[in-house]
């Protein structure tokens, strides 16, 4: 490969790197910087390059920079049709059109295929979301052309196909329901086939623990478990150890439950409302900053609030049930119980905000 102009740019030095090697249509030259340039397509992307190529190399062979023009007949393969004119000026060969060497010249026809079979599913209009099954052959390919040329800016096939699709989709009066969806309407690349699977439905609670060894599942330890009862998966973004009882509500996500109160082995679960997964991700990572517990311990210390004779309730703050525990290695005596009686922090906030 020749050197460019020191004046040109990195992007049109790396689009003329990969045209020396790759013959490459112009979406998929444009994806591999996808991610500059606002409100553009890919295809846009891909053309402009080229065009902006073909005059350099133009430039470049008028004043005599090039030595060797077969590298330039390469190129000039290698970016299709709208170098053809060009090269008849340079070359008495027939001009040599190459498939895309990522997605073989059809993601246009791609993209009809599955905006045309996804309405076929959607005239019920189900909320849904799209998504993209590759073939294992394409998406090696891609992946190791993607890394092989260091391409910061790459963006796959799958999003593509996905992104603009959705768009004609939206344009025609079926938007996609990025948070709630009820279905995921996927395109097989390999089969050119649609086909469906029902996402499954969360539903945000709020919890309060009056008994006291229930664990919320059974990975956290031995016997009947809350999730054992109800026969659902619960999703628990945080929680204290079974013994403590919780009687600040503490949030939990049911999937596939509809009930608005649930009962069960010490449990009063009141439903809040349904959530999408962005939703359960914001209230997973947004942890009390403070927990106030009581704590009932047997001591001969005068601490605390006296209830019996030695036995005395204790109300400490810490930022966790660990913390907790430090604190309590101060006191002599022994524990007898602990509740959670208050906290705070961002979780209250979302919850508050969930139910409006």
């Amino acid at each position: 490969m020749w050197k460019s102009s020191s004046d040109s740019s990195e992007i049109l030095n790396k689009a003329r790197e990969l045209l020396s090697k790759y013959p490459l249509c112009d979406s998929c030259l444009g994806r591999c910087f996808a991610r500059l340039g606002q409100n553009l397509t890919n295809t846009q992307r891909g053309f402009a390059l080229k065009v902006s190529l073909l005059l350099q190399v133009d430039q470049e062979v008028k004043e005599h920079k090039v030595e060797n023009l077969e590298l330039v007949k390469e190129l000039f393969f290698n970016m299709g049709t709208i170098a053809q004119n060009t090269f008849k000026n340079y070359f008495s060969d027939e001009f040599q059109k190459r498939s895309c060497y990522l997605c073989g010249d059809v993601i246009e026809e791609l993209k009809d295929d599955f905006e045309r079979k996804a309405i076929e599913v959607l005239k019920d209009r189900p909320k849904y979301v799209l998504g993209v099954r590759l073939s294992d052959d394409l998406r090696r390919r891609e992946t190791a052309f993607s890394v092989d040329n260091g391409l910061i800016y790459y963006e796959s096939l799958k999003n593509e196909l996905k992104r603009e699709v959705g768009k004609r989709l939206s344009a025609k009066g079926f938007p996609p329901e990025m948070d709630n969806p009820e279905v995921e309407v996927i395109y097989d690349v390999g089969t050119r086939s649609v086909y469906t699977l029902s996402k499954v439905r969360k539903s945000l609670y709020v919890y309060n623990r009056l008994s006291r060894g229930v664990p919320i599942s059974s990975w956290y330890g031995k016997g009947t478990s809350l999730e054992d009862e109800v026969k659902k998966t619960i999703v628990v973004p945080f929680s204290e150890p079974s013994e403590v009882r919780v009687l600040d509500p503490y949030p939990l996500v049911v999937k596939e439950e509809s009930r608005e109160e649930i009962r069960a082995v010490g449990y009063y679960i009141k439903k809040v409302g349904e959530v999408s997964g962005r939703e359960v991700g914001l209230i997973a990572q947004s942890l009390p900053q403070k927990r106030v517990y009581r704590v009932t311990v047997y001591t001969e210390e005068e601490v605390g609030q006296e209830v019996y004779d030695g036995i005395r309730d204790l109300i400490i703050e810490a930022r966790d049930f660990d913390e907790l525990k430090e604190k309590l290695k101060e006191i002599k005596g022994d524990v007898l119980t602990v509740d959670l009686i208050d906290s705070e922090g961002k979780h209250k906030r979302i919850l508050e905000q969930l139910k409006l």
